[in-house]
């Protein structure tokens, strides 16, 4: 059973380790940031107006870590920027790399982006390493599309991905 519980503080000393392990940190670092710059970026989530993050569960076991955000709340010139007022932006990993390979990141993405969807979210967006053929794969079984790459300063090349809501006809 896949559970999401909003991150806290005492969660930390697992998300550091997670994101310092070497399946984790290419992809999540890649903007020559650390992995305690992006802890601090994750525990900033905690309150937030504009996102939450959350700790994934498998069978009550943490396993790995989502977030949602606004995109608007971004940088300048974020390659989000201009999407639908309303969209948010998800990341993840799993950080068990035991648990990685097995299509469990496809589950756990579809997961929650149909919760958001279904919540009124009108569309999600996600933009993986474009050398992460693993997390393009997982993301595509998880109902979401490609619908551009490009070339970002600040993150290097990368593979935007988009889901909507289905409406049956």
């Amino acid at each position: 059973m896949i559970t999401f519980r909003p991150l806290h503080e005492r969660d930390a000393g697992l998300l550091l380790i997670w994101m310092s392990s070497p399946h984790v940190q290419p992809w999540w670092t890649q903007d020559g940031s650390g992995p305690e710059e992006e802890l601090e970026d994750a525990l900033g989530f905690i309150g937030a107006d504009y996102g939450a993050a959350f700790i994934v569960e498998y069978n009550r076991k943490p396993i790995g870590y989502i977030q949602f955000y606004d995109p608007n709340y971004a940088y300048d010139g974020f390659y989000f920027a201009d999407q639908p007022t309303g969209a948010m932006g998800v990341d993840m990993f799993i950080g068990d790399v035991s648990l990685t390979g097995q299509g469990l990141g496809s589950r756990i993405l579809r997961q929650f982006s149909d919760d958001l969807l279904a919540r009124g979210v009108p569309k999600l967006l996600i933009d993986p390493d474009t050398a992460n053929a693993q997390a393009i794969k997982a993301y595509q079984n998880a109902g979401f599309t490609i619908y551009a790459e490009h070339d970002s300063p600040r993150w290097g090349q990368v593979t935007l991905m988009s889901k909507s809501p289905t409406y049956d006809a």
